[in-house]
């Protein structure tokens, strides 16, 4: 996700928005496989958090706000694929 969202939005400022967008198009062909990455990476932060005892109220907001934040990424994904956006 980083590669096709956040690669993008770092470069335009810098004014290359060229290169973003060459970056945005090549990661669509590895966008199944970057979703699975994705919720790999959260299914292992969960175990790391709740998987310990000592948990931080802090570390619980980050995750839970950040699951939310890609599951509602994934969302408008789908939805945009469909032409319903």
């Amino acid at each position: 996700m980083s590669g096709c969202c956040l690669g993008p939005i770092i470069l335009i400022p810098l004014g290359l928005s060229g290169l973003a967008g060459t970056l945005a198009i090549i990661s669509i062909k590895y966008q199944l496989f970057l979703m699975i990455m994705t919720l790999l990476f959260l299914g292992v932060s969960f175990y790391l958090v709740y998987g310990r005892k000592r948990k931080s109220k802090s570390t619980i907001i980050t995750l839970w706000t950040t699951t939310l934040l890609v599951l509602g990424a994934f969302l408008f994904l789908g939805l945009a694929e469909r032409g319903l956006l």
